[in-house]
């Protein structure tokens, strides 16, 4: 028999699916809200990964979500949206509540950019941190692995997944990148975890509690390499992702911004062949090509195409 929480939030998980399909907008969201504050994380665990694709779609393209990247500031759902997923908003602060309980979340590596998941198949991790200590290794063999991420890692590869994600929008419709929802969470997301004044991002101290720390190592079915030993950082000064809550207090806050640079250079940049991505993993060019990812990352979202394909500014990596 199933435990009460368990019982609890099967049954709230299924109050709010039937609530999507038969409340407005707005007051789904507010909903969504209350639920967030009311609720311990135990039982907005349950919740999670079914929230985030209801906002962001599926990765495989079939559920279509809020379609953040097609609203516009002129429709009626854009300030319900922006302020909802905005980085001190309602759904951070569930990541928050989920991050402090050392909750984890499988990314199946199918829906990375191919020549990272080329790599990682061919049994050679990529040299970004980001992907160590993460992988997981299923009965079924590597053309089924995932990442086992923390909930902010998830959240934020499920965002920028979303950019690349083929989907459709109707007709005729008049649209522009830039005054997307997309393009305004963009935004918000640098600034607020990239900041150009001050040092770090603002504390995670009044959210988050205990300790966490990176998950265990785990036994590969093959023999992972790597390109190199040392793993040098995009920020000047590196952090390991998940430090522990009693380390050096800066880097309780500038792993998020470490997450979220590595995250966004990752899935938008790394769309050319897998030979050229292995390439890019030596040292002789490591320090040019973050030095222009850099600036490419932060222009990225100006750049987008009304469809949001990124192959087109790859070419020039």
């Amino acid at each position: 028999m199933a435990s009460p929480p368990l019982q609890q939030s099967s049954f709230l998980l299924a109050s709010l699916k039937a609530d999507y399909l038969n409340k407005p907008f707005l007051q789904r969201c507010q909903d969504l809200v209350k639920v967030i504050d009311d609720y311990p994380a135990k039982e907005l665990h349950l919740l999670f990964t079914w929230l985030v694709e209801s906002v962001f779609g599926s990765l495989d393209g079939s559920i279509v979500g809020w379609n953040v990247r097609f609203v516009q500031a002129r429709t009626n759902e854009y300030n319900t949206i922006v302020e909802f997923l905005d980085p001190s908003g309602p759904m951070m602060k569930l990541v928050y509540k989920l991050h402090a309980e050392e909750y984890k979340y499988d990314f199946p590596i199918s829906y990375l950019p191919g020549p990272v998941r080329a790599s990682i198949q061919e049994g050679v991790l990529p040299d970004c941190p980001l992907f160590h200590n993460k992988l997981q290794f299923p009965p079924s063999g590597l053309l089924s692995l995932s990442l086992s991420l923390n909930p902010f890692e998830y959240y934020m590869f499920y965002f920028a997944a979303s950019l690349i994600v083929q989907r459709s929008y109707l007709p005729g419709q008049h649209f522009s990148p830039s005054d997307s929802a997309y393009f305004v969470l963009v935004d918000s997301y640098l600034k607020y975890f990239l900041p150009t004044e001050g040092n770090v991002p603002p504390s995670l101290v009044p959210v988050v509690r205990g300790t966490v720390s990176p998950p265990p190592p785990r036994s590969p079915i093959v023999p992972f390499t790597g390109y190199g030993v040392h793993h040098t950082s995009l920020l000047k000064r590196h952090i390991s992702h998940q430090p522990s809550m009693n380390a050096d207090p800066a880097a309780q806050e500038i792993w998020r911004s470490e997450t979220i640079l590595q995250v966004f250079v990752e899935m938008w940049l790394h769309h050319y062949s897998l030979e050229m991505y292995q390439k890019m993993q030596c040292p002789q060019v490591k320090v040019t090509k973050r030095c222009n990812l850099l600036l490419k990352h932060t222009a990225l979202p100006q750049c987008c195409r009304i469809d949001f394909h990124c192959e087109s500014m790859i070419s020039k990596a």
